[in-house]
């Protein structure tokens, strides 16, 4: 069975895609492709492709905006029986060489409007067959740069009919992408249709997806909670409501007339929308069923929040090695399950282990260890592999199962500060700082100090002009005095990735740089 053409037969007049910044709200119009369209539309492009000597099983690197002709792209890569892999618009000439070369794709498509330093990635827009994916590269000049627009030039002229298409097997690598974590040496997952269909089941199930919903995605194509969504749609035949960024603005319009059902946001989108607007609330949008908000830890005062307008806001958790979400709250016990990341999904299982790898009784906080068939094996060229021989896999995560089987998050193990001997998770500190009103961001690390291993400190995003003291005395009022900060650091913004997660490691760097630095002094030590 082939997904698109699968989907194509059984939809053909179903909205695949919705694009563009239009909508019945703003009078403008809104690109809109059927399932039939798109499977046409990706025949001819995938026709293109196999004249640049893309065939089953060859890396086809894409560093586009997520818009309707990636979209198309990605699925005449995998018509093509080839591998998808997206990269970060992000990354610096460094990195997205690092990556290039990691991957060792056949071609990289780009976008002619984006500027690339011609010694970044070789230019090619020819159409020879030649060997361009050897197996030992050392630089990303070694492969080739193909500007999307020379394709869809040539696919204008092909055949669709005509066009030699591939059937994936279960096995067969569908997508690589890097882990947004990654730090030091890459990791690049590949993810199988075999997990992608396992993902997309689980989620259905949790959910009752179905041909008629609409799934907002405003999460970077490059990111699995992004591309995820894109394969739930090619399994279910429901429509994703595209957005080639995140703009407040265009995502609450888009919330109001484009029938979204179902949306993905990270805990830094639902805050803006929620400040952006008063009236973003469960009775101003009646279509709107579920929130999935993952990718990084929800504060508590954002919980209470959404509360209190009645937003459907489901917590969710996964990662790229798990093709996206593994536990997700459920629709019908949206209160129950607030605060936490829900319950594990069709499929999956979860073990709370400590130090010595032992199984936690519930309540019991440990690293959360995962198993299930949407969770990937193996890394890129890696000898070590991604999951035990008994198929668990070792998040690094720190969390609990409560007594109702929900998970509870609370740190990255890499982010927990060990105080004077105390595990100091900063989750919990950084909650006590956001409901101060004068917060409007803030992150808590570790950083070195002689006396205590670790020194508790804060980094601020404030609102006007506010003392310190003030917040120094809201913190002492609800913590334990090993958890308040003794170093405070006032900064204009904090460092995200592209899905909203906080980069603490450059925000611990930073703060380390300054209080080396004797021409800056902390607030408070």
């Amino acid at each position: 069975m082939i997904p698109l053409l699968d989907t194509a037969r059984r939809y053909p007049d179903g909205v695949a895609l919705i694009s563009g910044t239009g909508n019945a709200g703003t009078g403008n119009a809104l690109e809109t492709l059927t399932w039939g369209a798109l499977a046409n539309e990706a025949r001819r492009m995938a026709g293109a492709l196999r004249q640049d000597g893309v065939s089953p099983e060859s890396v086809v690197a894409v560093h586009l905006a997520g818009t309707r002709d990636q979209v198309v792209l990605l699925h005449a890569i995998w018509l093509c029986g080839a591998v998808c892999a997206p990269l970060n618009l992000r990354l610096s000439d460094a990195e997205l060489i690092a990556q290039i070369t990691h991957l060792r794709p056949l071609l990289t498509v780009v976008d002619e409007m984006r500027s690339y330093h011609a010694s970044a990635i070789s230019t090619d827009q020819g159409s020879d067959t030649t060997d361009r994916n050897p197996s030992h590269t050392s630089s990303a000049k070694d492969f080739r740069r193909l500007p999307l627009a020379s394709l869809q030039k040539r696919a204008r002229g092909i055949d669709p009919a005509a066009v030699e298409i591939h059937e994936p097997a279960d096995d067969d690598i569908c997508s690589i992408l890097f882990t947004s974590g990654t730090v030091g040496r890459l990791k690049a997952v590949p993810h199988s249709w075999a997990n992608h269909r396992a993902s997309a089941a689980a989620s259905a199930a949790n959910l009752g997806e179905e041909p008629l919903d609409v799934w907002q995605c405003a999460i970077p194509l490059y990111h699995i909670g992004g591309l995820a969504i894109l394969l739930r749609s090619l399994f279910t035949g429901m429509a994703v409501r595209l957005h080639a960024r995140f703009d407040p603005d265009e995502v609450l319009t888009a919330l109001r007339h484009d029938g979204v059902t179902i949306t993905s946001l990270v805990p830094t989108m639902l805050h803006r929308l929620m400040e952006r607007d008063a009236m973003f609330r469960a009775s101003a949008l009646p279509a709107l069923r579920a929130i999935l908000l993952g990718g990084a830890s929800a504060h508590r005062a954002l919980w209470d929040e959404a509360l209190r307008r009645g937003l459907p806001v489901l917590g969710t958790y996964g990662l790229t090695e798990s093709c996206s979400q593994v536990v997700t709250g459920s629709p019908a016990t949206i209160s129950e399950d607030a605060y936490t990341a829900g319950r594990p999904l069709q499929g999956v299982e979860i073990e709370i282990r400590d130090a010595q790898d032992r199984p936690l009784a519930s309540g019991k906080q440990g690293e959360i260890l995962l198993r299930g068939p949407m969770l990937t094996r193996v890394y890129l060229h890696m000898t070590s592999e991604a999951a035990s021989e008994d198929g668990w896999f070792r998040t690094g995560d720190i969390g609990h199962l409560d007594a109702r089987g929900c998970l509870v998050v609370a740190a990255r193990r890499e982010d927990l500060i060990i105080s004077g001997g105390e595990n100091v998770v900063p989750q919990e500190i950084e909650d006590v700082l956001l409901r101060h009103d004068a917060v409007e961001d803030a992150a808590v690390v570790g950083l070195p100090d002689e006396e205590w291993g670790e020194r508790v400190a804060a980094a601020l995003v404030l609102r006007g002009d506010v003392r310190i003291d003030d917040i120094v005395a809201a913190c002492r009022s609800a913590l334990a005095g090993y958890k308040v900060p003794r170093s405070w650091h006032v900064i204009e913004s904090l460092p995200r990735t592209a899905s909203g997660k906080l980069r603490r490691a450059e925000v611990r760097a930073r703060l380390v740089r300054e209080e080396n630095d004797q021409r800056t002094t902390p607030m408070y030590r």
